[in-house]
């Protein structure tokens, strides 16, 4: 980690801490999947509910609802008859996929399957 980068962590033991934060923030069952299927491209209710398969409809509106409260995700009521809703990332949202990107590239090269080697 850069020198920068480490100045800007809090001192341990303190109970202030922007990464756990945001990690709490995004750390629910579903989150990751949603902000990945929003990543690929912008979609309706009913078809984030179909990929993400079994979530049921109640969590999937919860999960949206908190995305959408700390700004990662955009809620657009569209004007037709079905009375659709689209969802995409925001700014935020979108700069946040790239370093969930960053941390897939990391998974990757790193996890070997085993939970217990991750220490």
């Amino acid at each position: 980690m850069s020198e920068q980068i480490a100045s800007l962590w809090r001192l341990p033991g303190t109970q202030e801490c922007p990464v756990a934060d945001t990690l709490k923030s995004i750390g629910g069952k579903h989150t990751p999947r949603v902000l990945h299927c929003l990543t690929v491209k912008d979609h309706h209710f009913l078809e984030l509910q179909r990929t993400l398969k079994p979530i049921s409809r109640k969590v999937l509106t919860q999960e949206l609802r908190h995305l959408e409260e700390i700004g990662l995700v955009a809620r657009t009521e569209l004007d037709d008859t079905h009375r659709r809703v689209r969802y995409s990332l925001t700014s935020k949202g979108r700069s946040l996929a790239e370093i969930l990107g960053q941390i897939y590239l990391w998974a990757l090269e790193h996890h070997d399957g085993n939970a217990a080697s991750a220490a």
